[in-house]
């Protein structure tokens, strides 16, 4: 089953004690620790928290409302929009060692009573119809093969007129997918649609596609400085390959190579539910 495959990639086994391992190694006082002491490690997607600060300016949440994080890995970008925000954020993921680890760095950030995780399927989620003021996605749908339902679910759970933003990786003119990459080891669970597919499929989920952004040119610029970064002063000690494990740097290479090669296309749709 695909959803068991796409948890097992994620699963770490001990990766809350690697990640107190890896504060203390950094300095990083857990007292007092906030969602920006773990942007730099729990943002799981292309050019991190600059990226879900890109987000947030489009999503527009308000302070006090109600929005979902589809795919939420280790919660991170969830804390960080309800401590800028104001917005309670309930995150979901297939993965249960990312909602405990989610839960328990919403416990030592102090923000567990404005962020909610729950382990469940995207394809099915628990929540009622229009339950959400609001709804995110970020390098979630690349592991999905059937994204029609992925959209559609998450259209359902949205109160009509709601914005929802859908960070993506989509498969670029360039040819096919370098492997391992941060969300599959082989093409078995990478499942890439062109932008075009995307906001088609998203349309039809009920969405009004109102923007879409090409993050190309601003993804090279920020892997040329993580390059330059690691040349000088060595790898980063707070990482999100603290996350990616077996064959870290390279599923990190070859995404970067991807983008360069045009083989994939980070691209962001803003939507309306219509």
């Amino acid at each position: 089953m695909t959803a068991d495959k796409v948890a097992a990639h994620y699963t770490h086994g001990s990766l809350m004690e690697v990640i107190l391992g890896k504060l203390e190694e950094a300095g990083v006082a857990l007292d007092g620790l906030t969602a920006h002491d773990l942007a730099s490690l729990d943002h799981l997607h292309g050019r991190g928290r600059e990226a879900t600060d890109e987000m947030i300016a489009r999503l527009q949440p308000e302070a006090g409302r109600h929005v979902i994080d589809i795919g939420c890995g280790l919660g991170g970008p969830a804390r960080y929009v309800a401590t800028v925000t104001g917005a309670r954020v309930t995150g979901i993921d297939l993965t249960p060692e990312f909602i405990e680890v989610a839960r328990a760095l919403a416990d030592m950030t102090g923000l567990a009573d404005v962020t909610e995780f729950t382990v469940g399927n995207a394809l099915d989620l628990p929540f009622a119809d229009a339950a959400f003021d609001a709804g995110y996605t970020q390098n979630v749908s690349m592991s999905v093969p059937d994204k029609a339902r992925f959209f559609a679910e998450a259209a359902r759970v949205l109160r009509p007129g709601a914005r929802f933003v859908a960070g993506e990786v989509a498969q670029g003119p360039g040819g096919d997918i370098l492997y391992p990459v941060p969300w599959a080891m082989t093409a078995e669970i990478s499942h890439l649609t062109t932008p075009e597919e995307t906001a088609a499929i998203l349309e039809d989920a009920g969405f009004h596609v109102e923007a879409r952004h090409d993050s190309t040119d601003k993804a090279l610029v920020y892997n040329q400085a993580a390059r330059e970064r690691a040349k000088e002063h060595g790898p980063p000690i707070l990482s999100p390959l603290i996350v990616l494990m077996e064959q870290g740097l390279e599923r990190m290479r070859n995404s970067a190579r991807n983008v360069e090669q045009h083989r994939a296309i980070p691209i962001e749709f803003v939507c309306i539910r219509a």
